[in-house]
């Protein structure tokens, strides 16, 4: 894969609307995990969840469909979420 790849997104929390925001870093290596919400002003690191890691395979794969990462990306990521036990929804390629 693509060495130090950075990749963001966000959710609105059901409770108040407002917004959190999630960055996932590929240092070459393994990934790394963040969180920051509005009120906060440092990103903090966090252990992902089942719910983080699809949604990061989300934009991966949004990225992989407007050809800005290499697909060995997407096919790493998807190795690395068999390898947690995570189920892969292969019908979206």
């Amino acid at each position: 894969m693509t060495k130090n790849q950075v990749h963001e997104w966000h959710e609105n929390r059901a409770e108040d609307g407002k917004k959190r925001y999630y960055r996932a870093h590929w240092n070459s290596r393994a990934w790394m995990f963040r969180k920051a919400e509005p009120e906060d002003e440092a990103w903090v690191d966090i252990t992902p969840t089942v719910e983080i890691w699809v949604a990061l395979r989300d934009v991966v794969f949004r990225k992989y469909q407007r050809r800005r990462v290499p697909y060995r990306m997407l096919v790493g990521l998807d190795a690395t979420l068999e390898e947690l036990g995570i189920k892969v929804d292969a019908a979206e390629e």
